[in-house]
């Protein structure tokens, strides 16, 4: 009897622990119920599966829900009926820029190091995914840790610099283009793919779509009892063009690895059939009604692929910067969850973080910038969000990188019709899709939008700008942008100097002069310290000019410096990669008698190194050895020549792109001469080229001319009185890139499309060229 009684006092508190556990789990699912406001966060074991595929150069022409009519995409089409199929979502051009952008949640100005490359020091969407108590894999195509060729230049700096997949936050992995670009291999046919700390020796007859996907699947399996967070960024459908499984000449070994742009609508078809494979897999688990499925692109279709939509052909711009090569697929599927839907949310792909985590109902980390917005909430209410921003930004640059050189930086603002270019363009992209014909004379309404979005540009810049353009002639702006932008890339200087662009290294280098110091600026780690004791090497104290001042680069790519308190020119010794303060003397002297203080230098073609000596550098109580500031020729063979002995104080010069003239500021009297190297005899007289006494007069810096550079076409960049005047060759001033600071001198990169200005305390960025079409 007692033993019934106990029996019956033990089920009962057994069924009332079941009724509380019941009330607490579903309690659970309220707080975590995509459906609830409800500010709870859910716990691990109630949060969805989340599955992002990523297709590889596939635009939305491509796909029969967004109207294409070329290839069948069933398994696509029918995510979108029954899902949100979004309008509005953009790429940037190229891969690389939307994958670390997608990945970090932020624009690419922020964090961008190279193409190929993602900064391993960031914090990934899968780290965040799996402090979240996620379990997470990656499939698919990685290009982040290496790209570069050997031989490229500045390729030693780049290679195997990008994150390893082992440290960007995934579990499990299996993975294509993980090392160097030349040691890739096949992405389609028997395809090289690493995958958990080892390259898979059992690829040869296999196609790497198929295994990615079946890895993914496996992967499901293993993991369906816990919440799973899968990224697949697709090999499909990049070139090169190759037939597929489903191919009709699969069959036969010797074709499957032969390239035809043909193929590119059985890449499609298999793309679609793959996705359709996940999603028969998440059924068969019994999963597929707690898994989000999303489906997006990189960037639009290749260039050489023409499409239809219906009777309207469509050619991919991937690459360029229209709606072709940067509005791109977006499709969510839920089933349960996401109602049917045509979403018109303007989505970039910083947004995918922040609206990944609205799903799961967990905040970010506090300590986790991101610049994107989520979409989530609309989509699953339904109702617009008035608190959403209503455009997108894409900051291209994907340089530097190989073949990317011909890149120029492109940044726009887009909202749904309009879209305003950092260059001043602003299009009608729903009456001009190929950005033919930029708006001029712009009714109120478009006025504003278009102030709006410029003021959107201005604010999300990596750095702020300063200074205006000045023109006084109609061919300024074929030089410089009229709507071109004038960054502080740097500031907080002595008083800079010497700029000069060393391609290899892809970096800028100047000199403070003051600071007895050489400084470093790169895109991806900006000022760095490059080299101490520039200049001067010397232990007593000096009250002259101290530091290294004009910088060039050799012929054989090493750098020559103006050695100011040591009254020489040298070269430096060690590498880039490692400098110390250790030179190799050119010259110091001129007949046996030490030279001042050279200021200025340029190498011709033959290797020859022009430079000027005023006496700048010099301390008050050293007398000169020289009665003269000369201009001198050093040549290859070690002799000098004296050029000219007229000047009071020669400083910046420069050579004509023939170099048949030699250029020379004189900065005691505002003149800016010019010498004929092939028809004077040494010393020479020369002649006046511009006299800028009147600006100088005029200026508020009173700067006298002084460095300078010109490009191939004869145009003379002068720094002198409040910034850098525009000169042509025939002496005619078109304008000015105005400052209204002391501005000492400028260089060119080497492609001459952009400008470095060295201004007082700041260093300044100009871009002069704009790519209408991106190739």
């Amino acid at each position: 009897m007692n033993e019934s009684k106990n029996l019956m006092k033990t089920l009962k508190n057994w069924i009332d622990n079941l009724a509380c556990r019941s009330i607490f789990f579903m309690m659970g699912l309220l707080s975590f119920s995509p459906f609830s406001s409800v500010a709870q966060e859910p716990t691990v074991d109630q949060m969805p599966n989340i599955v992002l595929i990523m297709a590889d150069d596939l635009g939305k022409e491509a796909l029969g829900a967004y109207g294409g009519t070329s290839y069948k995409t069933p398994v696509l089409d029918k995510m979108a009926t029954e899902g949100a199929l979004f309008n509005h979502a953009y790429a940037y051009p190229l891969c690389t820029p939307t994958r670390v952008s997608l990945m970090t949640g932020k624009y690419n100005f922020r964090n961008w190091q190279a193409f190929g490359i993602l900064d391993p020091d960031e914090k990934t969407i899968g780290h965040l995914m799996q402090e979240q108590g996620y379990k997470t894999c990656i499939a698919g195509k990685w290009q982040l840790q290496s790209y570069d060729p050997p031989g490229f230049d500045g390729s030693e700096l780049r290679r195997g610099k990008g994150m390893t997949v082992e440290n960007a936050g995934f579990d499990e992995y299996a993975l294509y283009h993980t090392a160097h670009t030349e040691d890739k291999g096949s992405r389609y046919a028997d395809p090289m793919i690493y995958s958990d700390g080892s390259f898979s020796q059992d690829t040869h007859n296999q196609y790497g779509p198929d295994i990615f996907v079946d890895f993914i699947n496996g992967f499901m399996e293993k993991n369906v009892d816990q919440p799973f967070f899968v990224y697949y960024p697709m090999a499909l459908t990049h070139p090169p063009f190759n037939i597929t499984p489903d191919s009709k000449t699969w069959g036969d070994a010797s074709k499957r690895l032969l390239e035809n742009k043909v193929n590119f609508g059985d890449m499609v078809e298999y793309a679609d059939k793959l996705v359709g494979k996940i999603i028969r897999q998440l059924e068969d688990l019994g999963i597929r009604d707690n898994t989000l499925l999303v489906f997006y692109t990189d960037n639009g279709t290749h260039q050489s692929i023409i499409s239809m939509k219906g009777a309207k052909a469509v050619q991919g711009a991937k690459g360029e910067t229209i709606d072709n090569g940067t509005r791109v697929p977006l499709i969510l599927n839920w089933p349960g969850k996401i109602q049917s839907q045509t979403s018109e949310q303007m989505v970039a792909p910083s947004d995918f973080i922040p609206s990944i985590f609205n799903v799961i109902g967990r905040n970010l980390p506090k300590d986790f910038y991101t610049d994107g917005s989520s979409f989530w909430h609309e989509v699953l209410n339904k109702k617009k969000d008035t608190n959403r921003r209503d455009w997108v930004l894409i900051d291209h640059n994907p340089r530097p990188g190989w073949d990317k050189e011909s890149i120029m930086p492109s940044r726009f603002v887009k909202g749904k019709r309009y879209k305003l270019y950092d260059d001043d363009r602003f299009y009608d992209i729903e009456n001009d899709e190929l950005e033919q014909n930029p708006l001029k004379i712009l009714p109120d309404n478009l006025s504003k939008i278009k102030i709006r979005y410029s003021s959107i540009l201005d604010s999300l810049r990596a750095y702020r700008t300063f200074g205006e353009l000045k023109s006084f002639d109609p061919n300024f702006y074929k030089i410089v942008p009229a709507h071109t932008k004038i960054e502080v890339i740097g500031e907080g200087f002595n008083w800079i100097e010497g700029p000069v662009w060393v391609e290899k290294e892809q970096a800028l280098l100047f000199s403070d002069v003051p600071k007895n110091v050489i400084y470093k600026w790169t895109e991806s780690k900006g000022i760095e310290l490059f080299l101490e004791k520039s200049g001067y090497t010397g232990t007593k104290r000096r009250t002259g000019g101290k530091g290294s001042n004009g910088l060039a680069v050799d012929n054989d790519g090493r750098l020559l410096i103006c050695r100011d308190g040591d009254r020489e020119i040298a070269r430096l010794a060690s590498s880039y990669t490692y400098p110390v303060p250790v030179f190799q003397t050119l010259v110091d002297n001129y007949q046996g008698k030490r030279l001042n203080s050279p200021n200025d230098l340029v190498v011709d073609k033959a290797g020859n190194i022009y430079f000027t000596d005023p006496p700048y550098g010099m301390d008050p109580d050293i007398k000169p050895d020289l009665n003269f500031n000369g201009v001198y020729r050093l040549n290859t063979d070690g002799t000098i020549e004296l050029l000219v002995e007229n000047l009071s104080r020669p400083n910046g010069l420069g050579l004509s792109p023939d170099e048949s003239k030699l250029y020379v500021a004189n900065s005691a009297n505002a003149q800016f001469m010019v010498y004929d190297l092939e028809k004077e005899s040494f010393p020479m007289k020369g002649k006046l080229f511009f006299d800028a006494k009147k600006l100088v007069d005029e200026s508020l810096s009173k700067q006298q001319p002084d460095g300078l550079d010109i490009n191939k076409e004869g145009i003379i960049f002068l720094a002198g009185p409040d910034g850098v005047l525009i000169i042509d060759p025939t002496g005619k001033h078109l304008g000015t890139i105005y400052t209204g600071k002391k501005t000492s001198n400028c260089v060119l990169s080497n492609d001459e499309k952009t400008l470095y200005v060295t201004c007082d305390d700041y260093i300044l960025r100009v871009v002069l060229g704009y790519a209408y079409k991106q190739k």
